[in-house]
């Protein structure tokens, strides 16, 4: 007889016992369930409680109170995501705090947090940490740029897009080609040099990068590229360039999917989707 798993019932837990479930599994499955129960539960008391949390000695309890804040929500069934924001100025300084704590979890928290709520008075502390040490740290600072499109966080991202971490280069690529509407030559620069990088992610996020700006190169590599063998993600440039050049060799693949009966249907759905938008239907359809 099979053993069956329990599931684990954290929206019946109280808030005391949330804290303790994440604490004594920090970093695994538990404690990453717990935490967004928490998140969930916006009101004064949980509030008082991230902020006890985050002025522990502990750096655990510190960065969990920073998580708590950093996603703090209240429940409301009328609410477009079934929530609204809880206490946004009061966490964003519980988070500001965060980013000068003594310990870099607990600035990995913090900057985690002024992704989900970012404020201005973050920003010179996230270039900052875009040059620290801890390769897990950069990667979220390249994260958390993306949402900040004054000039000092794009340098920063242009910097962190040449990392020596493949993660940190794809999420600062990302960054600059689809979160910053900035169009500079010099971040033109990066997304090219980085369709050339030995990681396939990084690729994927400067093409769509240059296609988003529509550059002449991204029509180039689309149409040397767009054959039996091109992925999802270059169906996706190619749906962003809307360039009719790219509709010849899109029909072929459409008319090829036809024969190929195990053909991966968001592979087919983007196919279809980059047709329609550089401009005709797909043959046969």
């Amino acid at each position: 007889m099979k053993r069956r798993t329990a599931v684990f019932p954290f929206r019946k837990r109280s808030s005391g016992q949330l804290v303790r479930i994440a604490l004594r599994g920090w970093g695994g499955d538990r404690c990453w369930r717990a935490i967004p129960e928490l998140q969930m539960r916006g009101s004064p008391e949980t509030l008082k409680l991230a902020q006890s949390l985050a002025g522990s000695s502990s750096w655990r309890r510190r960065a969990l109170g920073l998580y708590i804040a950093s996603q703090l929500r209240q429940r409301s069934p009328d609410a477009r995501f079934g929530s609204v924001e809880f206490a946004v100025e009061e966490t964003q300084r519980l988070l500001l705090a965060g980013l000068h704590d003594r310990h870099v979890e607990v600035v990995r928290a913090a900057v985690s947090g002024l992704g989900h709520r970012p404020h201005a008075a973050a920003l010179a502390d996230l270039v900052r940490l875009a040059d620290h040490s801890d390769t897990d740290l950069r990667q979220d600072v390249a994260v958390v740029l993306g949402h900040y499109p004054e000039p000092h966080a794009i340098t920063a991202l242009l910097r962190l897009a040449r990392d020596a971490d493949d993660d940190t280069r794809d999420w600062a690529t990302f960054g600059l080609g689809s979160m910053q509407e900035a169009d500079t030559p010099d971040i033109r620069a990066l997304l090219w040099q980085n369709l050339r990088d030995p990681n396939p992610a990084v690729q994927n996020e400067a093409l769509i990068g240059l296609a988003e700006r529509g550059d002449a190169r991204a029509l180039e590599h689309l149409l040397a590229h767009l054959d039996d063998d091109c992925r999802v993600y270059e169906l996706e440039a190619a749906e962003k360039l809307a360039d009719p050049r790219l509709l010849a060799a899109l029909q072929a693949l459409w008319v090829g999917a036809g024969r190929d009966s195990g053909v991966n249907g968001s592979w087919l759905g983007a196919l279809c989707a980059a047709i329609e938008a550089c401009g005709a239907a797909p043959v046969g359809a």
